[in-house]
């Protein structure tokens, strides 16, 4: 049976035996050389014959990665093709907190049908599955502030609500937040490359004391209860979506009229 022929858009992967920093240079340079030639790429990577990883290759490998996250914006499907669990587990992970691209788990056995599902150009998203909704919500206290997530996070509203929290932020020295969030639906990677993002995010962990989230889903209610004793400055409670009067109660402010 002749293997499915890999279409010129798509960028085939394979690991084999022990990964080295040889191996990741060869695929920096392969993707280089399909982001150049395509606007639009997919991307299979088997990991069937993969044996371990050695220490150069996972430096190098965490470079590889910062490399495809610059040009994320250019993938639209990423299918990742091995006989172990770990694989589904880390789609899971990604499709649960960015909203494109699409990436998908598969067994050796289906090794072919990666290769067609990957090479589909999707047709456009419905608007409404990816509709962005970010806004900021006053409330009665000058140093307490709002704002409402509902559906997938892009750059445009990100930068936006931005625009707010800083300011908010340089008006005050200390501050407390709440997050509301009605549908999560992922996050545009071009957000992680926003150039304000990174230093809003300090000076937000130095000025706020109490943060609410407010009916955020399971996952992230264990990521909030993790991350909380790593800065003992912040105090983050995670509430139900029913309970959202409660978290305004305890930031000592109510929504503004």
């Amino acid at each position: 049976m002749n293997e499915t022929k890999i279409p010129i858009h798509v960028l085939d992967i394979r690991l084999s035996g022990k990964l080295t920093g040889n191996d990741m240079s060869a695929y920096r340079s392969a993707l280089e050389a399909k982001i150049k030639e395509h606007q639009h790429i997919g991307m299979v990577v088997d990991f069937t014959e993969l044996s371990d990883i050695g220490a150069e290759g996972l430096a190098a490998g965490v470079q590889a990665d910062m490399e495809f996250f610059s040009h994320i914006g250019q993938f639209y499907r990423v299918a990742l093709v091995s006989d172990k669990e770990w694989p589904g587990v880390i789609v899971a992970l990604i499709q649960s907190l960015i909203s494109k691209p699409q990436f998908k788990a598969f067994a050796s056995s289906q090794r072919d049908a990666a290769i067609k599902w990957t090479a589909e150009i999707p047709t456009a998203v419905e608007k409404s599955k990816h509709a962005s909704s970010m806004r900021i919500i006053r409330s009665s206290k000058d140093d307490v502030m709002g704002f409402e997530i509902n559906g997938a996070m892009t750059a445009d509203a990100v930068s936006a609500v931005m625009t707010e929290l800083n300011k908010f932020l340089e008006a005050h020295d200390k501050v407390r937040l709440l997050a509301r969030i009605d549908h999560f639906n992922g996050v545009d990677p071009a957000v992680f490359m926003h150039s304000g993002l990174l230093s809003m995010k300090l000076a937000a962990m130095q000025k706020v004391e109490r943060y609410a989230v407010v009916g955020a889903p399971g996952w992230m209610h264990k990521a909030i209860e993790t991350m909380n004793p790593l800065f003992p400055d912040i105090d983050m409670r995670p509430f139900a979506a029913d309970k959202e009067a409660e978290a305004w109660h305890w930031l000592g402010a109510t929504v503004a009229d």
